[in-house]
Order: C-alpha cells, then sequence, then structure tokens
C-alpha cells in the first residue's frame, strides 16, 4: 500500500511539472521595429559625435560630470582656508586632537562603578529573576 501512495505522489508531481512547463516564461511576441538598421545606426553615430555617448571605457566619466564638479579654486586658495579652519578649531590638527570636542563635550557619568552595579542588583532583586549577569559578574 505504501508503494501505491508513493508511485502516485510522484505521477501526481510530475504532471504538475508538465503541465508547468507547457507555458513559455517569458511569452514570446514579436518585437516590430518602425526604424531600419540604417536608421539606428545614423542615429548612434550621432548621438556619439554630439557626445551624448561614451564611446569607448576611457571616455569615462561622462563629460558633463566632469565639467560640474570642476573646482574654481587654486591649490593655494585651498590650503588658505584649511589653515584658517584649523586656526579658528573648526578643523582637528591631527589624531592627537580626537576625539572631537563635541564628542569630548558629551554627558559624562556622575557615578562611581560600584554604585552602577549596586543599583543593577536592586533592580534585579525587585524583579525577582536572576540574571546572566547577576549569576557571573555580581557574585
Amino acid at each position: 500500500m505504501n508503494i501505491k501512495k508513493i508511485s502516485a505522489a510522484v505521477l501526481m508531481l510530475s504532471l504538475a511539472g508538465v503541465a508547468l512547463a507547457e507555458a513559455p516564461y517569458p511569452e514570446d511576441s514579436k518585437f516590430v521595429s518602425t526604424k531600419t538598421r540604417a536608421e539606428v545606426i545614423a542615429e548612434l553615430a550621432q548621438a556619439r559625435a554630439n557626445g551624448e555617448l561614451p564611446i569607448n571605457d576611457a571616455s569615462y566619466p561622462d563629460k558633463t560630470i566632469a565639467a560640474a564638479s570642476t573646482s574654481t579654486k587654486t591649490r593655494a586658495e585651498v590650503i588658505e582656508e584649511l589653515k584658517q579652519a584649523r586656526a579658528n578649531g573648526e578643523l582637528p590638527i591631527n589624531d592627537a586632537t580626537y576625539p572631537d570636542k563635541a564628542i569630548a563635550s558629551a554627558p559624562v557619568s556622575t557615578k562611581t562603578r560600584a554604585q552602577v552595579v549596586e543599583e543593577l542588583k536592586q533592580y534585579q532583586q525587585a524583579h525577582a529573576n536572576p540574571g546572566y549577569a547577576e549569576l557571573i559578574f555580581l557574585r
């Protein structure tokens, strides 16, 4: 009886696979172009001539992007701005000034480690479930 059930299951699965295999995915559709091959080639050549398409990898990045990111300042002007920003304290001078002043002025705890541990013990006792920290670290 088990062989009959297994055979029936295999037959049903194979029939399901055959049914799914009949429909092409994606459905075949004929593409009809409204332009001739020569017109497409002429449009491509015109777009390349106008600089609308990169000719090859050597023309990457796009000329319009490169033109938009061109600096208007000289190297000396940029260096002078950098020196001025450092003198005003807007930029760290080197790694010795890390962390930044904004980070260094963040709130600092006023409690000692022992006070924090005691608060944790009181909290855990109030909730009556010994946690991992109490079992291991707070003996």
